[in-house]
């Protein structure tokens, strides 16, 4: 209960997190946003190796993995912040839950996993729902079409990032992985300033430090999460953020979702629910030798 309970006290940080950068709009670019929230990542990161007098876990010799993994999930944050930006809150995030399906079908196309039936179950309902739900933006001229694609971009992006994390996580600590994501970030986001960063206002500010305490107070809740419970009763609370979400879109901008969304993204909820109970039942099967064989799952 207490893993649940730290689950959803992230979810909900998220959410919030996600409405005050659709709060803040075009007025901030993102990347002043991002760089901010990246400083304050790595900062507490930082913070916490020195008070545990684990230092060393801000050193690490896997560069490539960690460039590789940092550099995906980058680009996902970008495109997300963006896409909040310029579309309905509750789209982009229906939108974003086809992360795990674009997971699974990378999983069996780069990595030679094997594609199970129930593998392209999931992939061909996850896929129906996101063309129900993108359908009405598929006119240039839609409204938000922009925001939509770029929530495209972000899933699958996050996608390759997710990739890349389930080998560095067997060798890596989640301190060192998280480190290097932010630094990464921030790095990122400073070249924006490049192209001009106005000063914010008081609101401005307050909303952009918000951002930053939200996002990595949630990181390190579904990290301790995952102590206190099973990954097969966490996992699946992460479509709780929907009934947030769609709360404060209403409340916040005046914002329902259409028809195309109350269809689509239960689909895609749904294939993500079954690749996950799916694979968890394949995560330990009896070898030959009687011995229990650990199977990565998605």
């Amino acid at each position: 209960m207490f893993g649940i309970l730290l689950k959803l006290l992230a979810v909900v940080f998220l959410s919030t997190m996600a409405a005050a950068v659709k709060y803040l709009g075009q007025d901030v670019p993102v990347g002043q946003t991002i760089f901010v929230r990246s400083l304050i990542a790595a900062a507490t990161m930082a913070l916490i190796a020195f008070s545990s007098g684990r230092m060393h876990l801000l050193t690490t010799s896997n560069w490539r993995s960690h460039a590789l993994r940092s550099s995906a999930g980058a680009g996902g944050m970008f495109l997300w912040f963006l896409a909040l930006s310029q579309a309905p809150i509750a789209d982009v995030t229906a939108v974003t839950y086809m992360t795990p399906i674009f997971l699974t079908l990378l999983a069996t196309l780069l990595l030679g996993e094997r594609f199970r039936v129930h593998r392209g179950t999931a992939i061909a309902i996850g896929c129906t729902g996101a063309v129900i739900m993108i359908s009405p933006y598929l006119s240039l001229n839609a409204r938000d079409s922009v925001g939509i694609a770029l929530a495209m971009g972000s899933a699958l992006l996050s996608a390759f990032a997710m990739m890349f994390l389930r080998g560095m996580s067997r060798i890596e600590h989640p301190i060192t992985i998280t480190f290097y994501f932010s630094l990464t970030t921030l790095a990122g986001a400073a070249i924006t300033a490049l192209w001009g960063w106005p000063l914010p206002s008081a609101r401005q500010w307050a909303l952009i430090m918000l951002i930053g305490v939200l996002g990595t107070a949630a990181q390190l809740l579904q990290t301790i999460a995952y102590r206190y419970a099973e990954a097969s009763i966490i996992a699946p609370l992460e479509y709780s953020s929907m009934i947030v979400i769609v709360l404060l879109g209403y409340f916040l901008f005046d914002e329902i979702p259409g028809r195309s969304i109350w269809i689509g993204a239960p689909l895609v909820m749904a294939a993500g629910l079954l690749i996950l109970w799916r694979e968890y039942q394949l995560r330990d099967v009896p070898t030959h030798m009687g011995r229990t064989e650990e199977r990565p799952t998605t």
